[in-house]
């Protein structure tokens, strides 16, 4: 646990690690940076790492001494705190603190400082957001460098090399060094790259009757200064945590977007005579048809962004005003969620875990697109997998790779179809198997069948609540008889946003929102007023609400039936089934959530 808090006549915080205690400071201005560069941290050099974290009381002798003699035999070269971080003792950023602690290192908050423009020229754009580093300001000949890690001597070595200056690494939270990186360098300005390149313009690039124009645009797309701004373009969206970017050209300019917390956010304008050469960029990043403007493409691609791995999803259609494109963020190093962060009630996950040890039936997540069915149908194969069975996965596409976990991607334009993967994986002998959705007739009674003869099987669906996806099931063709026998439960889904904690005020209701959605006269709630922490949004953040739908004997007899949809909806709820607006509504009670999240949740269940 952290704790701040703020000590009379200095800059400093106290930094509560439990037991263990440090300063963070907080650098409002250019003096308070002389300050902590001249004082420093203090070094505690004859310390162990296991000592520090043990005082801290982080972790207990036992499980030290168990460690230490685990790196001694099984694990040898691995420093101690890998291997801790790895067992899930301790999280990295509190083995990097008590490493600060160990080597005098200051950490630092960055509150209100602002960066001088001499300062930040000092290291490159790409430099500082390839190897996550940003310059705060030079004391005493030392330039001073805000780092996630400081204890990396090759990234010091690289930027002394660069600025010809000695390096005072600091140290900060990786969620500050982000949010810092996002506000100097994700408005590149593109001036430079207007100022660098020969511009073809957008009538010679519709008419494609200019010869070697694709050479042109090739080399440009090539040039420093378009691979820079997309980078920066890429980066702004991985420190904003965005799922998207959107690349909008219109008449006489591009409008980029970024989709955060699911909602789309612009963010700034380029100039029009830049499309060709970053479209064609992003085309040679992705492994596309750079010489192809009439029809869409799709291609993927990998980046390395503030020190991360992260996927990219690209999809490009032609319009009238030229290429659009969609870029889409996986952050393979962001892990895949257990089902303990998925934030369901005690409730929920016990009935969850519960449903997950039968040893065959099917079991679907339903949702709108974006509702994070993905995410939690990987929480749920994670937990399965310590139990080791043989896991086969066919996905569209495969969004993280899971070790011991067999996975496949389907391929439409060579016919391998989630049916036809299918098929072939009853042959392979799995236990469990993973369908990314169920889309049409063939795959349901496929799934089906493969849940008859003996395999878990777990599924998406598109429908807006649980009661609903039994239906649609039947409607696809699925005999009710045969259904009643082999699906386990459902769980519909939302994502709602979170409100920014820095930001809260007391939300006005009104009258008929609160008779609407059953609310009390007398209760209050809260939401984001708006904040730079949030960009103005009132919202950071975003948590899983669900419904859960457990099949149990009459649920079963109901979908033998054929009951409606309503009828087996009453039932659910009043065999204790939580609805989807109901558990919305206990995270706006406790302050997580806004009634206007909530209401939407209502609003799109009705309408659905």
């Amino acid at each position: 646990m952290f704790l701040y808090c703020q000590t009379v006549g200095t800059v400093a915080v106290i930094y509560n690690l439990e037991s263990l205690w440090m300063k963070i400071f907080l650098i409002k201005n250019q003096k308070d940076l002389e300050t902590v560069v001249q004082q420093g941290g203090n070094a505690h050099a004859n310390i162990l790492l296991g000592q520090i974290l043990l005082r801290g009381k982080l972790l207990s002798s036992a499980t030290l001494e168990k460690c230490l003699k685990r790196q001694k035999n099984e694990d040898k070269g691995k420093h101690l705190g890998r291997i801790l971080t790895e067992q899930g003792i301790v999280n990295a950023w509190q083995v990097k603190v008590a490493l600060a602690y160990k080597f005098g290192i200051a950490c630092v908050r960055l509150d209100e400082f602002d960066i001088a423009p001499r300062t930040l020229s000092l290291v490159k754009p790409d430099i500082a957001l390839q190897y996550n580093v940003l310059p705060l300001g030079v004391v005493d000949g030392r330039l001073a460098v805000l780092m996630e890690d400081p204890l990396d001597e090759k990234r010091i070595e690289l930027l002394r090399f660069n600025t010809k200056l000695a390096i005072e690494p600091l140290m900060c939270s990786a969620k500050d060094l982000s949010l810092a990186l996002s506000k100097y360098y994700s408005s590149f300005d593109e001036s430079d790259a207007l100022d660098d390149m020969e511009i073809v313009s957008d009538a010679e690039i519709i008419e494609m009757d200019l010869p070697g124009s694709d050479q042109t645009i090739e080399q440009q797309a090539k040039a420093k200064p378009i691979v820079r701004l997309l980078n920066a373009l890429v980066h702004h969206g991985v420190m904003s945590q965005a799922s998207d970017i959107n690349i909008r050209p219109q008449k006489d300019r591009i409008d980029v977007y970024y989709r955060i917390d699911g909602k789309l956010h612009y963010s700034r304008t380029l100039n029009k005579s830049l499309l060709a050469a970053l479209v064609s960029r992003i085309k040679i990043v992705g492994r596309m048809n750079i010489a192809e403007r009439r029809l869409p493409q799709d291609g993927r691609s990998q980046m390395v962004s503030a020190g991360k791995s992260v996927d990219l999803r690209i999809s490009i259609i032609p319009t009238v005003s030229g290429e659009s494109v969609v870029i889409r963020i996986l952050d393979k190093e962001g892990g895949v969620l257990g089902l303990d962060d998925l934030g369901l009630s005690e409730k929920e996950h016990a009935q969850l875990k519960q449903l997950l040890v039968h040893p065959h039936g099917i079991f679907l997540v339903t949702g709108p697109t974006g509702s994070g069915k993905s995410t939690t149908l990987y929480a749920i194969i994670q937990e399965i997998n310590k139990r080791k069975p043989h896991i086969l996965t066919v996905e569209d596409p495969v969004e993280y790779d899971i070790e011991d976990i067999e996975q496949v991607q389907v391929s439409n334009e060579m016919g391998y179809t989630f049916a036809k993967a299918l098929r072939n994986f009853l042959r392979h002998d799995p236990d469990v198997i993973m369908v990314g959705e169920i889309r049409d007739e063939e795959t349901a009674h496929i799934a089906n069948k493969a849940a008859l003869t003996g395999h878990l099987v777990l599924s998406t669906l598109h429908t807006n609540d649980a009661s609903s996806t039994i239906t649609r099931l039947i409607d696809m063709g699925v005999e009710p008889y045969l259904l009643s026998s082999t699906l386990l439960g459902v769980m519909a889904q939302r994502l709602v946003r979170l409100n920014c904690t820095r930001c809260l005020m007391e939300d006005e209701i009104k009258p008929s929102v609160r008779k609407k959605l059953g609310l009390k006269e007398d209760e209050i709630f809260w939401k984001g007023q708006g904040c730079p922490l949030c960009t103005s949004t009132g919202y950071k953040g975003r948590a899983n609400v669900c419904e859960l739908l457990t099949v149990t004997p009459e649920i079963s007899r109901y979908v033998s039936e054929g009951s409606t949809a309503r009828a087996i909806r009453e039932k659910a709820i009043s065999d204790g089934m939580v609805p989807l607006v109901q558990n919305a509504i206990e995270l706006a009670r406790r302050g997580l959530t806004s009634i206007e999240e909530v209401y939407a949740i209502g609003f799109e269940s009705e309408s659905g």
